[in-house]
């Protein structure tokens, strides 16, 4: 076989084992390889022993990210206005109503009646009408259609759209979204 492929023939050792005319080298592992061997065994018990007394854990870590990132939620909630800058701001009043009718129209109509979303105008208010509770609609959304407007207005024209909005004349009759009348709520 050897001739075949033109291989060259090793030297036969009288003290080595040989199968199918291939000789094995019986050569020592090198020293290099067993000190890593060894130490990263040694490593690995010294890092379990530490990682298991040490107390720390991925759902510790995890608690304590929540908790902090509950603290900066709380910080920014108490830095927000819970009453509306902008009332009777005119130049805020201008910018609500272009807002108002280039994004909110769609679902309310121009005159806040409502359409696909609930009537703005009526006495009925499902999630309430102080001005944190009419923020939280719109800058978070509500269950039912209407989605969180935060990321794409931004807070300031989310008041002045809710300044706007209190400019609408206000009728007594339930609109869309009040009880028993249909359509969704707010």
């Amino acid at each position: 076989m050897s001739e075949e492929f033109g291989e060259i023939a090793e030297y036969e050792r009288g003290d080595a084992a040989v199968r199918d005319g291939i000789a094995e080298e019986d050569n020592a592992i090198p020293l290099w390889f067993n000190v890593g061997f060894y130490g990263l065994i040694v490593f690995g018990i010294v890092y379990a022993i530490y990682y298991t007394m040490s107390g720390w854990s991925s759902a510790g870590e995890y608690q304590a990210q929540v908790a902090a990132a509950e603290a900066r939620a709380a910080e920014v909630r108490a830095s927000m206005p819970t009453t509306n800058p902008f009332r009777g701001d005119q130049v805020a009043l201008t910018e609500g109503q272009t807002t108002f009718t280039t994004v909110c129209a769609a679902c309310h109509k121009p005159d806040g009646s409502g359409l696909v979303g609930p009537s703005l105008v009526d006495p009925y208010w499902k999630y309430g009408e102080t001005d944190e509770a009419l923020f939280e609609t719109v800058s978070a959304g509500r269950p039912g259609g209407m989605p969180g407007w935060e990321a794409q207005l931004g807070s300031e024209k989310i008041w002045k759209v809710l300044a706007y909005m209190e400019t609408l004349p206000r009728s007594d009759e339930p609109g869309v979204g009040a009880p028993g009348v249909g359509g969704a709520g707010t």
